[in-house]
């Protein structure tokens, strides 16, 4: 089985086309308010704009799962890309008309948290239904190389725009990307979801997803390893427009050359996840290996972004950044094709929301604590203590035999049919 042969699926190319569009607009729209937000309000203020997003994200992502395994989901994603271009919209209109950028940036990113609850488990359940179970390495590849190539696009093109046009380009922007994904997802045609009609309570749904999830230890593990990891993890992302700058100022840059050192620090993350990805998808790593190595890569993930808060030149700290991208591809498809090929297809929506709110359960509050930390210390030792964290709860994935083992569990309520 090749790449090519699941990008010859027409459902599922019309699909990628759309999602990268998408994505391509998500990223200026990102970038375009990371920046603006570092530059007006420092660490604190930008570990708030995250707080706000997973405020609006997380309590609604064990609902969106829910959705998702109820209602076909193109016409979840599809409804959750016009709610993101309403809301980017208004905040749009509202900062071209004078509102204040920090509040109407903090609402924006909390409205649109709440439709990426149901935009993201919609988009990773429906990959499995376009492609059969022997293309799923290859299809999930293929989503990691449009969706890094869209992260490559955009940081570039949002630093460019935000540094020449400001904010309210990088939103009108996002807006005519989300429309664009919406036109596509209208074109590619409903998959039923294959379940009894009687589907039980909300707390039922919740109750079902959570005994799967118990039955396989290598998902039970890695979504607590996932939630302790993403504390580190905030803190890290806080503190990279605040290194660029560092380097910049070092350089003798002006402002817009530095946001485009941005730009290009996260481009450069992207080239490297594209990378991974496509090495996944070309050389698939079989179901044996495929904890270890997971494991294993996540520890050198954690190494490299340690390397970025070192005193070292900026081309140097992009080594790094590529080596963590081409790190975290790898991981991507192992972690979303074990995720598609072990999951039974009415319980994917809940298992993958599950998935997300666990892994950004302290979210909220860790990207305040990253911020608060480089204003009172530094970069570097915040770093350090983050890294630590994440090479700790790690270390447990790889010593565990059965958090190792990424393979289905059969269980008597969850039995494997073929």
């Amino acid at each position: 089985m090749t790449m090519r042969e699941a990008w010859e699926i027409p459902e599922f190319r019309r699909f990628m086309v759309g999602n990268g569009i998408n994505m391509a607009g998500n990223s200026i729209f990102v970038i375009g308010m990371s920046w603006t937000v570092s530059q007006i309000g420092g660490p604190k203020i930008y570990g708030l704009i995250f707080t706000a997003y997973f405020l609006g994200h997380l309590p609604l992502l064990i609902y969106g799962g829910m959705v998702v395994d109820r209602l076909p989901r193109r016409t979840v994603a599809l409804v959750a890309d016009l709610a993101e271009a309403a809301i980017v919209a208004i905040a749009a209109i509202a900062l071209l008309m004078g509102a204040p950028i920090i509040s109407t940036l903090l609402v924006a990113a909390f409205a649109v948290g709440g439709a990426s609850a149901f935009s993201i488990p919609a988009t990773s359940a429906l990959i499995p239904d376009l492609v059969k179970e022997e293309l799923l390495t290859q299809a999930t590849s293929i989503r990691g190389i449009v969706m890094t190539g869209a992260w490559i696009l955009g940081p570039i093109i949002g630093s460019i725009v935000v540094g020449k046009w400001g904010i309210e380009a990088c939103l009108i922007i996002d807006v005519l990307t989300s429309l664009a994904s919406a036109s596509i997802l209208w074109t590619i045609v409903e998959v039923q979801i294959e379940r009894s009609e009687d589907v039980g309570s909300m707390v039922q749904e919740v109750r079902e997803a959570i005994s799967f999830v118990k039955t396989q230890p290598w998902l039970f593990a890695g979504l607590i390893i996932g939630m302790i990891w993403n504390i580190g993890d905030s803190a890290i992302e806080i503190g990279i427009p605040f290194i660029v700058e560092g380097k910049g100022v070092e350089m003798g840059l002006g402002e817009e050359n530095i946001a485009l050192m941005f730009g290009i620090f996260g481009a450069t993350g992207a080239m490297g996840a594209m990378i991974g990805s496509a090495l996944a998808g070309i050389y698939p790593i079989s179901k044996k290996y495929r904890g270890l190595l997971f494991y294993v890569l996540v520890g050198a993930w954690a190494w490299a972004m340690l390397m970025w808060a070192m005193p070292i030149p900026y081309w140097i700290i992009l080594i790094f950044v590529a080596l963590e991208g081409i790190i975290g591809g790898i991981l991507m498809v192992i972690w979303r094709t074990t995720m598609a090929d072990s999951v039974d297809q009415y319980l994917r929506g809940r298992v993958n929301s599950l998935d997300s709110f666990m892994s950004l359960i302290f979210i909220p509050l860790s990207p305040l604590l990253g911020g608060w930390m480089i204003e009172e210390t530094n970069i570097l030792f915040t770093y350090i203590i983050a890294v630590s964290i994440m090479i700790i709860v790690t270390t447990s994935g790889i010593v565990i035999p059965s958090f190792r083992k990424f393979e289905r569990v059969a269980s008597e309520q969850f039995p494997i049919i073929d």
